[in-house]
């Protein structure tokens, strides 16, 4: 049984490393763990460059959550807290909001 279906109660108490090089050491776990981490590489990209192009026009985080009808905490969350992973649609207002359109382009 790998660690990973194993309930947290018996589990021996392991480091971050060593529970992330026993998850790559399994071929799907690699296949899984590298595919989020793809993920959230985009997901950042994409958070990071609409932080980016509001900070240049001068938008408040607050402002920026009035024009798009959604709470201030929620935009504040998004550009702050480490790890976010929003909806496509929160992203596609904040898009339409700086005056950015969000586009795919095949992978190379």
């Amino acid at each position: 049984m790998s660690v990973i279906n194993e309930p947290v109660s018996t589990r021996k108490q392991q480091s971050i490393a060593d529970l992330r090089n026993e998850v790559l050491a399994d071929p799907q776990g690699r296949s899984n763990y590298v595919s989020t981490a793809r993920e959230i590489e985009m997901v950042d990209t994409l958070v990071r460059t609409l932080d980016a192009r509001r900070i240049e026009l001068g938008i408040s985080k607050a402002e920026l959550s009035r024009r798009i009808a959604r709470e201030p905490s929620t935009v504040r969350r998004l550009f702050t807290a480490g790890g976010a992973n929003p909806e496509i649609v929160f992203l596609a207002e904040i898009a339409e909001a700086v005056g950015m359109r969000i586009t795919l382009e095949p992978r190379v």
